[in-house]
């Protein structure tokens, strides 16, 4: 067997397991983004811990609820994604400017 036949076997397999691997974390990032609308760090955390307590809410965004309202109103329409067949529920403007600040 030469070189080249023996490189072109390797090469096959190599895209065969990335196939594989491209359609297993497709498949698990459908499950793992099912609930993220109610179990996800943003919803447990800031919308029902730190949304109501502004001391709180600023020692861990480091801005005032205030500002981060401020702040979200002035780009939300420019970081917004509409929903598609690829994402169906895309980040919200909220959860990006927090993923952000934090």
């Amino acid at each position: 067997m030469d070189v080249l036949t023996l490189y072109n076997i390797l090469e096959d397999e190599a895209d065969e397991e990335l196939l594989l691997l491209a359609n297993y974390f497709r498949d698990e990032e459908d499950e793992m983004f099912i609930e993220r609308s109610r179990e996800g760090c943003y919803n447990i955390l800031v919308e029902r811990r730190l949304i109501d307590n502004e001391i709180r809410f600023r020692a861990y965004f480091r801005v005032s609820l205030e500002l981060f309202n401020y702040i979200l109103d002035y780009i939300k329409d420019d970081i917004k994604r509409r929903p598609s067949n690829r994402v169906k529920r895309p980040i919200s403007p909220e959860e990006k400017l927090a993923l952000t600040l934090r």
